[in-house]
């Protein structure tokens, strides 16, 4: 029970990577799948960095050489990213801007939860967030997508899948 929290966390990623593929999707039939990628990439590099300078000017610091340890470093990187995001997104949804946002909140989920849970329950867990959050994803038609409806073989489907979340969970 003690690793309930983090694989509730994990889900909760899964459920983000989710949204992120739907958005990143939407952006790709708008621009292009490579210019979708390039527009998440670069709000991922823009939300690490800021992350990374609130911690340079906090007491816990950041465990990267220098420069990059340093806030003023870590802002202009935060400030050019931005920049560059700002101008690739134009014309889209300002919401778009935020797409790399998820793949964060994985990235730092894989550092932090991947060694208290296992490779394996977090990959698993992730995997299932991910397909409940498309269930409904693609049941609303989120995002200017098709709508699918959800139907008792595919909520059996997920349902399988999260049984098989609990079996590397009770066998780990």
């Amino acid at each position: 029970m003690t690793n309930l929290l983090p694989l509730l966390a994990a889900l909760a990623i899964g459920v983000g990577a989710a949204v992120q593929t739907s958005m990143v999707g939407a952006m790709g039939r708008e621009r292009g799948a490579a210019e979708a990628s390039w527009l998440s990439l670069l709000a991922t590099v823009t939300g690490i960095a800021v992350i990374l300078g609130v911690r340079a000017l906090r007491a816990d610091g950041v465990a990267l050489p220098a420069p990059f340890d340093r806030w003023p470093v870590l802002v202009l990187i935060a400030a050019l990213t931005l920049s560059v995001l700002a101008l690739s997104t134009r014309g889209l949804p300002l919401y778009f801007a935020g797409t790399g946002l998820f793949a964060i909140a994985f990235l730092i989920g894989a550092g932090s939860l991947g060694p208290k849970l296992g490779v394996a329950l977090f990959l698993s867990a992730t995997i299932g967030g991910q397909v409940v959050g498309a269930l409904v994803i693609d049941q609303i038609g989120a995002f200017g997508a098709a709508a699918i409806p959800l139907t008792p073989a595919r909520l059996g489907g997920v349902a399988i899948l999260l049984a098989g979340v609990m079996l590397v969970r009770l066998g780990h």
